[in-house]
């Protein structure tokens, strides 16, 4: 019995989803992420006002709007901090200049945008 119970709460929990709603909740309904980044990130690089990518990165991390941002599956998910949980983002809140961005122009980044350390911007690490 407890084998079988043990599956069927893998099983539900297992489909278990979140999203973020506009005021950043995380709320039921989408898939929520891990990603694999390090512990302590490379140096922000500042590509827009108000939006800083991660510096010569093999993916592209943005920091804007006190989250990290990344594509996912054709979509955008988005965490207050990179080691945390990542949730799928309605497209009608990511920052416009993220959306224009052409996929993988900020990867491997090193521009001549002004750096950032990570702790100089509240939480974000």
């Amino acid at each position: 019995m407890k084998k079988v119970l043990g599956t069927l709460m893998a099983v539900v929990l297992g489909g278990c989803f979140a999203t973020v709603d506009e005021q950043g909740r995380v709320v039921e309904g989408q898939a929520a992420f891990t990603l694999s980044l390090p512990a302590v990130l490379p140096p922000l690089v500042v590509v827009h006002p108000g939006i800083s990518v991660v510096s010569d990165y093999d993916q592209e991390v943005f920091y804007a709007d006190g989250y990290y941002w990344t594509r996912r599956d054709d979509g955008w998910i988005r965490a207050r901090d990179h080691r945390g949980t990542w949730a799928r983002v309605e497209p009608r809140y990511v920052p416009a200049p993220l959306v224009q961005a052409p996929p993988g122009r900020y990867r491997h980044y090193r521009g001549g945008g002004q750096q950032e350390e990570h702790g100089n911007r509240g939480d974000h690490r």
